[in-house]
């Protein structure tokens, strides 16, 4: 299997790897290389990392890249700043290994409360918290089904959020099948863009995801959305204040 990292800039200088393990490869997907020598740190002498330099900008372009580039078919998507669990990645890529029909397995992060020990079939409703590294990917599958990342999506991109949410969605909305398993496949020990909830810009954006994933069934959705996390958005009043907000830009 393939881990596909990505990084912008000098954050590649943030990537800590684990110990190297057979059948294991990592991909750092290197968005606006700075210096050879930052490249250097990152790939050091270890045979089973390479570093592809991008010239392109945005999370979604990054995660497209890692699907052209991989040479496995199974792929989980990471970042520079995460910490990974090998044995719990190993689970999602074993479970793809013995079941042809899955093209997608998920996760958790050990930061996220586990919601069931039960392993459950993936639906737009229950994939809304999926973000890297949390998901394994059957690449040949994805890319036989036209599948990738929306680059309207995602940090760089128009909308800051949402672009793993997307493509996961579009994955099952092309008719392929997904399984979450109660297993920790990582940790994301900084807050991240999808914490921040004080920003019009980035409600928006949430808003913005809403829409692509249900189309005209989102306005119902949004204001179910906003109830479940008024208290991360400082009350009822804020939550109906971003409501307006999101509605009337559209």
């Amino acid at each position: 299997m393939t881990i596909a990292i990505s990084t912008l800039g000098d954050g590649i200088a943030r990537i800590r790897l684990p110990e190297p393990r057979a059948g294991v490869s990592y991909l750092v997907l290197h968005q606006q290389p700075t210096a050879a020598d930052v490249l250097e740190n990152a790939q050091g002498t270890r045979t089973d990392v390479r570093v592809v330099p991008l010239s392109s900008v945005g999370l979604s372009n990054s995660r497209n890249a890692a699907l052209t580039e991989a040479k496995d078919d199974f792929i989980l998507f990471s970042d520079d700043d995460v910490v990974l669990d090998l044995e719990g990645i190993c689970v999602l890529a074993q479970r793809l290994q013995t079941d042809d029909r899955l093209a997608l397995v998920v996760g958790w992060r050990a930061e996220t409360a586990m919601k069931t020990t039960d392993e459950i079939a993936l639906t737009r409703l229950n994939t809304g918290r999926v973000c890297a590294p949390e998901f394994m990917i059957r690449r040949k599958s994805i890319l036989q089904a036209g599948v990738r990342f929306d680059p309207e999506f995602g940090l760089g991109a128009r909308y800051g959020v949402g672009e793993d949410y997307v493509f996961v969605t579009d994955i099952l909305r092309a008719g392929l099948t997904g399984q979450g398993l109660p297993v920790v496949v990582g940790e994301h020990p900084h807050d991240s863009t999808g914490d921040k909830w004080d920003s019009v810009e980035l409600m928006h954006a949430r808003f913005a995801v809403l829409k692509r994933v249900f189309g005209p069934a989102a306005r119902g959705i949004w204001i179910l959305y906003l109830l479940k996390h008024r208290r991360r958005l400082g009350g009822l009043r804020l939550a109906l204040k971003f409501w307006n907000l999101t509605l009337t830009r559209g």
